[in-house]
């Protein structure tokens, strides 16, 4: 059933989700070489991805309850896919606090998204599982990001991961877009 659908793309999002977060921790050896920044400068690169998400999860869980899930998920997965892809271009540490602030501001809203999903397509009786799920997707993601990420940044460079876990990101987007 369409709902088992469902609970995959979410499980599929929230691992992406948290591939995409750990991304820059994988690379900082590689950034704060290229863009000249202290340990200091990227922890609060750090924390500008941090202070974005928070401010902006309440909001963006108000307008997955108004917008609904389909509409909610493909935009926040395609805007924080875009912040993914220009982390790579950052120039400076300016430009790298202000696209990891956005970049937080985006994936605000995956976990309010998702559960609108949820609510919407799982029956009650199975939420909790569901969100169990998903949840599981995430650590999974946090997990397995590191060493596999850690191979590709040092194979293809930072800013090339980066390009590819926008294009990633995008592609889950527009399939969203289309099957949900």
């Amino acid at each position: 059933p369409r709902r088992y659908l469902v609970v995959c793309a979410t499980f599929l999002l929230s691992v992406l989700l948290y591939v995409d977060r750990v991304c820059v921790s994988t690379a900082k050896g590689q950034i704060t070489h290229d863009l000249g920044l202290t340990d200091t400068q990227f922890g609060w690169v750090m924390s500008a991805f941090a202070i974005g998400y928070a401010l902006f999860q309440t909001p963006s869980g108000m307008l997955a309850d108004r917008l609904g899930a389909r509409k909610i998920l493909t935009a926040i997965v395609a805007a924080w896919s875009v912040f993914t892809g220009l982390s790579a271009v950052a120039w400076n540490y300016s430009s790298m606090l202000v696209i990891r602030f956005l970049f937080g501001a985006g994936e605000a809203g995956a976990f309010p998204g998702m559960a609108r999903a949820v609510y919407s397509w799982i029956p009650t009786g199975e939420r909790g599982l569901v969100k169990g799920i998903n949840f599981s997707g995430s650590r999974l993601g946090a997990a397995f990001a590191l060493p596999v990420l850690g191979i590709t940044v040092e194979r293809l460079g930072w800013k090339t991961t980066f390009l590819i876990l926008m294009a990633v990101g995008c592609v889950w987007s527009l399939a969203w877009w289309l099957w949900f």
